[in-house]
């Protein structure tokens, strides 16, 4: 399952991760994939432009050594995961 979690600061600026979660009978684990600091030049804007870049598996086009992880979007992140199994069907 991959989650997204995306701050935003006013019209132009956001801040945008992303995990992917696993879970199996022999282990379980969440693996933080992307970071990315984005902005735009106006409103009227489309797209977001990259400022920061990190990727775990893409390290040379890496423009930062270690991304931020602030305790508020883990703490989303884990409510997103536990929304995601509560609506998982029970199948008989």
């Amino acid at each position: 399952m991959n989650i997204e979690v995306i701050r935003l600061s006013g019209d132009l600026k956001r801040e945008v991760w992303r995990f992917s979660f696993f879970a199996d009978y022999a282990r379980s684990g969440i693996y933080f994939n992307y970071y990315s600091f984005q902005t735009k030049e106006t409103t009227r804007h489309k797209n977001w432009l990259q400022q920061t870049h990190w990727a775990r598996l893409d390290r040379r086009g890496n423009n930062i050594d270690k991304p931020p992880f602030p305790g508020d979007v883990e703490k989303e992140l884990r409510q997103k995961i536990a929304d995601n199994i509560k609506e998982v069907p029970i199948i008989y």
